[in-house]
């Protein structure tokens, strides 16, 4: 197999930690469809035998000091050389972080596990690793959803918490300039989030709004994490939906009636493992949905269109060899650079690709961004097609 993932550790190894690293990591790939087989891990011991830069690579440094010389520090020099993503832990306050990692990375921004559950460890780990081989966005965005009336404090602690852990936050009295049309651009912020976080309170289904948005979710496929509150139920009719039921004693002095109250960490932290935990299944939901619609217009259409083993359709049309690349969100310019570079790297041995598409679903993206986007069409090589505009295009 010509083009793989090489997964790195290196470092001060913490065999505690490195097999549920690899178990979750392996999971994620599960959930987002992806043939193990793509993935190499490699350390130390096969580094030399195994490792090319030629593919994508992903370094985990485990930081420590021993006998005043750091592990592996031969074999980051070569890393850095070569220009690959690198993640520095340390299990330590930052304020200390050049004291545990080599001098060649100290500008490298690394993660401390100081105060974080092993799960929620793990979890931004296999994030920043799955981001960093283009898996994931590496924009983390998530949506509140609340009724005001009900939990106005927590909506307000939770963007500001998931900020705090590297999120993109929409909440409707944040995140909407003056002057923006406030529903369209709440609808478009919704479709371009990987989660939304719904708080499930006693009056979140009397609102008209909250009722759009738990529906546009399920519509769009978009995962859920349900906050339920203590004494209420979980919304049924939630697809994608990871609950998580609160106590009382998860709010700050048992205070969960107040629109006021607010929750304590340890509750937090919890919800924003939820958040990162779910992100790769919801979005592999969502990529399979638009490959799914895609290879029905083509069967229709009696065009030949192959799934590959990478979740690139493989396309074959009027004597031309196209690939399209199904895409969460709204697609920028970065998303069509990306996606070139990554294909014409695995299909060089394959011969000319006459064409690449990037595929979108436009559902309540804002004519400002379509227009936007079409005009990037007449411009750069990669082309972006809209899912509702397939049927019309595969038949002609």
């Amino acid at each position: 197999m010509k083009h793989y993932y090489q997964l790195i550790f290196l470092g001060a190894i913490d065999h505690r930690l490195l097999p549920k690293i690899k178990d979750v990591f392996f999971e994620r790939i599960d959930e987002l469809g992806i043939d193990r087989a793509f993935f190499k891990i490699i350390d130390r011991n096969n580094f030399g035998e195994e490792y090319t830069d030629a593919n994508p690579a992903f370094c985990i440094y485990f930081g420590n000091k021993t006998d005043d010389k750091f592990l592996d520090e031969e074999i980051i020099n070569k890393l850095v050389k070569d220009a690959t993503l690198l993640l520095p832990l340390i299990d330590e306050d930052l304020s200390k972080f050049n004291n545990f990692v080599p001098e060649i990375i100290q500008k490298y921004n690394g993660l401390s596990l100081l105060g974080l559950s092993m799960e929620l460890a793990i979890e931004k780990i296999v994030a920043n690793a799955l981001e960093a081989f283009n898996l994931l966005k590496s924009k983390r965005r998530a949506f509140v959803s609340y009724k005001r009336s009900d939990s106005s404090g927590v909506a307000i602690q939770l963007y500001e918490y998931l900020e705090q852990h590297n999120f993109d936050v929409f909440l409707d009295t944040h995140s909407i300039r003056k002057s923006e049309p406030f529903q369209d651009e709440l609808w478009q912020r919704m479709i371009d989030s990987d989660v939304v976080v719904l708080l499930s309170t006693e009056n979140y289904l009397e609102s008209e709004w909250t009722q759009q948005e738990l529906s546009n979710a399920n519509l769009a496929s978009i995962g859920l994490v349900q906050v339920v509150w203590p004494e209420y139920t979980v919304i049924r009719g939630a697809q994608l939906s990871e609950v998580f039921t609160l106590e009382a004693s998860d709010f700050i002095n048992n205070d969960f009636r107040n629109v006021n109250a607010k929750l304590n960490e340890d509750s937090l932290l919890k919800i924003v493992q939820f958040t990162e935990a779910l992100r790769a299944r919801t979005l592999a939901s969502r990529q399979d949905k638009l490959i799914s619609t895609f290879m029905h217009y083509a069967e229709k259409s009696n065009v030949t269109a192959t799934l590959s083993s990478h979740k690139f359709i493989e396309l074959e049309k009027d004597g031309e060899k196209s690939i399209v690349v199904p895409a969460i969100g709204m697609p920028k310019a970065l998303n069509c650079e990306e996606s070139e570079s990554l294909i014409q790297k695995i299909y060089e041995e394959k011969g000319k690709l006459d064409k690449i598409f990037i595929l979108y679903d436009e559902i309540h993206i804002r004519d400002i961004w379509l227009r936007h986007l079409n005009w990037l069409n007449k411009y750069l090589p990669v082309k972006t097609k809209e899912i509702g505009g397939v049927s019309k295009w595969l038949a002609n």
